[in-house]
């Protein structure tokens, strides 16, 4: 079923690749949304990046950009909506994953429309000779000092990603106004990735990224990256993990229910999963938030019952929580990464404990739930 609103200006594939869709909003505004295959695949499968684009009387804004190669695909798919690379005022992200800023670099060489980024992407998309944890990471953007793919992989394919992108020229993001469009709000939602954000087009519309997905729950960060790139951040984002972690992606999470419920009518624009398995997923602010954050409160709850009968590694817990074939390939490195945060979680209600580098164990205390309650908006 098409959503009232929405007007189909290309079909694509039944996950969602190579859509093309036309949002026009009650005051004239109008949003196109563009998705561009994805890199994932198999029981991992995320659908393609939905690219959006608003557009108004100063021009267009792209908001993210799709994975690495996705530039010359992006301008075709305009050209399909009778609009045109130069006509791009500005370019922004949702938030500094290859699969949203992978396209960026190539964008700008062939339009020369000015970037717009988070204060955090612009420290985190950079290289920092001798900084970097590894030999193999020499050369690689900070913010993917910590990424769970194979060294074969990463140094295949991502060392050209990492080089164009440490050389962009970007223009800085502050407080809660898009500088292109002052009727654009901003809202930073750390957790998934640092540098998240949201726009608002007043009561009408929020591209939220991957913060908020249809059918899936997103990853979130965990805080141990912070102590690789404290250094590196802006001097207020330096003093806590406040930026990395489930515990702030909660908090974020709890700030769109906030939002969801002030204003109800919300369009609501997610990154991955819009259009999938040949239906719209169609999602409400505040209830998808609060689904989200009961997702990672049982899971909180059964790692602490996996580990009742004694100690654990991330790995174990990982292979009793998930089906079998989610754990295939990259499967296991993405749910132990998930396991990771949750145990961060944990250990800060006093539920668990690391009683050996690699293993975690429970206390015996029963705070999680109460915790995860008492965490509070930004």
């Amino acid at each position: 079923m098409i959503p009232e609103n929405i007007e189909i200006i290309q079909s694509g594939e039944a996950n969602g690749n190579q859509w093309i869709i036309r949002l026009p909003l009650p005051s004239g505004r109008v949003i196109f949304g563009l998705a561009t295959e994805n890199i994932y695949g198999g029981d991992w499968d995320l659908g393609p990046t939905w690219n959006y684009l608003i557009q108004g009387e100063e021009g267009l804004i792209l908001i993210d950009t799709g994975r690495f190669g996705m530039g010359a695909r992006l301008l075709e798919m305009l050209e399909r909506a009778g609009l045109h690379g130069r006509d791009l005022t500005g370019i922004t992200l949702t938030h500094g994953h290859e699969d949203h800023d992978g396209g960026l670099a190539e964008l700008v060489r062939k339009t020369g429309a000015p970037v717009w980024v988070h204060p955090l992407y612009d420290r985190l998309r950079r290289s920092y000779a001798g900084q970097e944890p590894n030999i193999a990471k020499r050369d690689f953007s900070a913010s993917c000092w910590h990424c769970f793919m194979p060294e074969t992989f990463t140094q295949s394919q991502c060392r050209q990603y990492h080089r164009e992108r440490d050389g962009l020229e970007t223009n800085l993001l502050k407080g809660r106004i898009f500088p292109p469009d002052t009727e654009i709000q901003l809202h930073h939602l750390p957790g998934h990735c640092p540098d998240s954000l949201a726009f608002q087009i007043g009561s009408e519309a929020l591209i939220i990224g991957d913060t908020l997905l249809p059918d899936i729950t997103p990853h979130p960060s965990q805080e141990a990256f912070f102590t690789g790139v404290r250094d590196i951040l802006p001097p207020a984002d330096q003093r806590s993990p406040s930026v990395y972690g489930l515990r702030t992606y909660i908090r974020s999470l709890k700030k769109m229910q906030t939002l969801g419920r002030r204003f109800p009518r919300l369009t609501v624009l997610p990154a991955h999963r819009f259009y999938y398995n040949n239906r719209w997923g169609i999602i409400d602010a505040a209830q998808r938030s609060a689904e989200i954050i009961e997702h990672h409160r049982q899971r909180g709850l059964a790692i602490r019952t996996v580990l009742q009968p004694g100690p654990r590694t991330a790995e174990e817990i990982a292979r009793e929580l998930f089906a079998p074939q989610l754990l295939k390939g990259l499967g296991i490195r993405m749910a132990v990464n998930e396991v990771r945060s949750h145990l961060e979680l944990l250990v800060h209600s006093g539920d668990v404990y690391w009683p050996t580098e690699d293993r975690a164990a429970a206390t015996g205390e029963t705070g999680f739930e109460d915790y995860i309650r008492r965490i509070e908006a930004d």
